[in-house]
């Protein structure tokens, strides 16, 4: 008896998982394209960081220098520039994760056997990829040397590069970890709250009680989008406490970041109303809210440097809010980011979002 109720009940939740078209998706989804992309855009390894170049001496030496630094798979040249104001420009937009400033007569004194040296700025928002990044020049410049002088220069010599690390000095973690744990935050809170209002609506059947109101369409969509963004962004404000307490310096504007930080929740919540749009029931809100977080989370650089993944997940990553996100949110707290650096991020979250919401606004409209 038992164990016809219980092989009775087995074969209905069967029946009804596999006759679910969404959650069927979903399994197929995150057993295959979702391995495939997170295990490529998971890397430890530092690969492709952008090298900004000053080159002030010109020479056989200077080049030779600039060809030892891109020769391995650490840096690509991304741009040469007359002075290093406007590599500095470069690296506080998030361009350039390093800039290398060659004095003039650097050829003479490598030439002579003699010590040279080499200006380098490192971007420290990251710490991890600045350390590597780091000691990947200062083990470059050192090979340089002895290969260029055939070991004639002398061991306390050589080419010397003077190191500085901006907008995180003492390489510590913390504050990049702290940033893209409260980009995270928002970022989740934005996708599932929307997702999970809507589709309680559907089960519990209010949704229906809504229809037969004066109550127009555009009114409740705007009900049910504005809320989460205003909960949401007023929620992040005692994250800037947590952050306080952990010494990460709010070197921008609280306006920008305001700003910015709403337009960013903005674009996360049109997910959540595109999933909320396409799904019935509160399982497969939660199912699809999660099938798109996770490669959002593994396409943001928060995990991996975005330069050391595959070329085609590099372009991926430019369709994921919390990339922007983390992006405005490091540059306005540690570099002192305005909208001159941040524009771009802030025209990528409204190109995400207006077609999100486009699609939803249509799938809304034409069922209610």
């Amino acid at each position: 008896m038992f164990g016809e109720r219980l092989f009775g009940l087995l074969g209905k939740e069967f029946a009804q998982m596999l006759r679910d078209p969404v959650v069927l998706f979903l399994i197929f989804w995150l057993t295959t394209v979702e391995v495939v992309m997170c295990t490529m855009a998971v890397g430890m390894d530092v690969k492709n960081l952008p090298l900004g170049l000053v080159d002030h001496d010109r020479s056989a030496a200077s080049r030779a220098l600039t060809t030892e630094l891109t020769s391995a798979d650490t840096f690509v040249l991304a741009g040469v520039f007359t002075s290093e104001r406007e590599a500095e420009a470069g690296l506080k937009a998030g361009r350039l994760a390093a800039v290398v400033e060659i004095p003039p007569g650097f050829g003479a004194r490598v030439a002579a056997g003699r010590q040279a040296s080499v200006g380098v700025i490192v971007d420290g928002s990251n710490a991890d990829v600045a350390s590597r990044a780091r000691a990947c020049i200062i083990e470059m410049t050192a090979r340089f040397a002895r290969e260029r002088t055939m070991g004639a220069m002398p061991m306390a010599g050589g080419v010397q590069p003077a190191v500085r690390v901006w907008y995180n000095p003492n390489l510590t973690n913390t504050r990049f970890e702290a940033l893209a744990m409260l980009a995270q935050a928002g970022f989740m809170l934005a996708v599932i709250l929307p997702a999970a209002g809507m589709v309680r609506e559907k089960q519990n059947g209010t949704l229906e009680q809504i229809r037969v109101t004066p109550i127009r369409a555009h009114e409740l969509f705007l009900g049910k989008v504005l809320p989460p963004v205003t909960v949401t962004l007023g929620s992040l404000f005692p994250s800037l406490l947590v952050l306080r307490l952990l010494h990460v310096p709010m070197s921008g504007s609280v306006s920008t970041f305001v700003g910015l930080e709403a337009l960013f929740l903005l674009s996360a919540v049109s997910i959540g109303m595109f999933v909320a749009t396409l799904t019935s029931t509160l399982q497969q809100a939660m199912l699809a809210s999660f099938f798109g977080l996770f490669p959002l989370l593994f396409l943001s650089g928060s995990v991996s440097p975005i330069e050391s993944m595959p070329r085609w997940l590099q372009v991926a990553s430019q369709a994921s809010p919390l990339r922007h996100g983390i992006e405005i949110t490091t540059g306005l707290f540690l570099k002192g980011a305005g909208m001159a650096e941040l524009w771009p991020h802030a025209l990528a979250l409204a190109l995400i979002g207006a077609p999100l919401f486009g699609v939803s606004w249509l799938v809304f409209r034409r069922e209610w």
